[in-house]
């Protein structure tokens, strides 16, 4: 009975070290996966326009000066002014991550992670204007919602179309959101022992 006790204990003993010797590559693989997404950083871009009268030296076309000269023939003044502030962020998806994005080199004591490239994408395009100057006097007619609703349209065009235009916005928040991530991994990843290099993809 007591030889029994003590193969079972043996079984048992066995057993629990073979579902801790899950390799170590494997385990590190499914923490880095279950993240799916991380948000790096963002920042605020803020864009202003104006909707006034079109001045009649300005006007091109038929329609264009007849309105202008509406326009001028009318008691009053009609201005207004606005600013659009929108967000760019940072961040990183980890569909395509692989387990060969993950290496553990057990002889050198070093863990590599090559993580997705950093995209950038803009938070969402609900934003509202917030009106910084109104002034409607004399006859003129008030500035209506589909005026708001046309000049926010081309603010949120000029806007992405300059991000595009000039790279020192995405290249600011990656570099900062490049700093983020090693920081985050690094400290994910660490086991006593064992260094952790984080390289990142398409760099």
């Amino acid at each position: 009975m007591k030889k029994l006790l003590t193969l079972s204990a043996a079984l048992l003993l066995l057993a629990s070290c073979q579902l801790e010797q899950e390799p170590l590559g494997t385990s590190l693989y499914s923490d880095v996966k279950s993240v799916n997404k991380i948000v790096l950083g963002q920042m605020s871009i803020s864009k202003m326009a104006t909707i006034n009268d079109l001045k009649l030296d300005e006007a091109k076309g038929a329609k264009q000066i007849m309105g202008a000269l509406g326009d001028f023939a009318k008691v009053g003044t009609r201005k207004a002014a606005y600013s659009y502030n929108t967000y760019l962020r940072a961040y990183i998806s980890f569909n395509d991550f692989a387990p060969e994005d993950l290496q553990v080199d057990e002889v050198g004591k070093t863990i590599t992670v090559t993580l997705p490239a950093i995209q950038t994408e803009f938070q969402g395009r609900d934003m509202e204007l917030k009106e910084e100057h109104y002034r409607v006097s004399g006859l003129r007619s008030d500035i209506d919602p589909a005026e708001r609703a046309k000049v926010k349209e081309v603010m949120n065009t000029s806007l992405k179309k300059e991000v595009e235009e000039k790279p020192v916005f995405k290249e600011k928040l990656i570099a900062k959101a490049t700093e983020k991530a090693n920081a985050y991994f690094t400290s994910l990843l660490a086991r006593d022992g064992y260094t952790v290099i984080v390289k990142f993809k398409n760099s």
